[in-house]
């Protein structure tokens, strides 16, 4: 048999099938468009492979934006936390923080800072307050929910602490 005649002769006989790669169903080969891999291809074949390779060449731009896209979000993000970081380190020296910058003490975690009111008043403090900035994750505002839970709960105390010459800490 010639080589010309093998799809020809594959195309002829009715019970031959093939399946399709992409949906994965059976269908008679003789629907096919079959040619020799070292032969020129056919128009029709030709058209089809670029329309696939520029689909494909959309698709692998496309992917490209999304990564550009989703890289400058997250660089984004981590200034505004960055930054966010910095301004609450500094927010006591900041007009309307609503407390004077000597009487803040800072802690940074759990919380931002201990402000003691009235703390250069001749009479002393009257009043600490507990203070930190708007949660910006879920872990973050879970601890700020606990404080003020045991607070309002009455859950605190005052202890005085004392290094001991041994270097211990003494409480009383």
């Amino acid at each position: 048999m010639r080589r010309a005649d093998t799809i020809t002769q594959l195309q002829a006989d009715a019970r031959i099938y093939a399946r399709c790669p992409t949906c994965d169903e059976d269908f008679p080969l003789k629907r096919a468009l079959l040619f020799y891999a070292d032969a020129p291809i056919p128009e029709v074949a030709q058209e089809r492979l670029d329309t696939r390779r520029a689909d494909l060449r959309a698709r692998v731009t496309a992917l490209g934006e999304r990564r550009r896209r989703a890289s400058e979000g997250a660089t984004q993000k981590a200034i505004d936390v960055n930054v966010g970081m910095i301004l609450e380190r500094v927010a006591p020296v900041c007009e309307g923080f609503g407390s004077a910058r000597h009487a803040c003490r800072p802690l940074f975690d759990p919380i931002d800072y201990v402000v003691f009111d009235g703390m250069n008043a001749s009479s002393g403090a009257t009043r600490a307050v507990l203070f930190d900035g708007p949660a910006l994750a879920p872990a973050r505002e879970r601890v700020q929910r606990s404080i003020q839970l045991a607070l309002e709960a009455g859950n605190c105390e005052w202890r005085t602490v004392r290094m001991g010459k041994d270097g211990r800490i003494q409480t009383g």
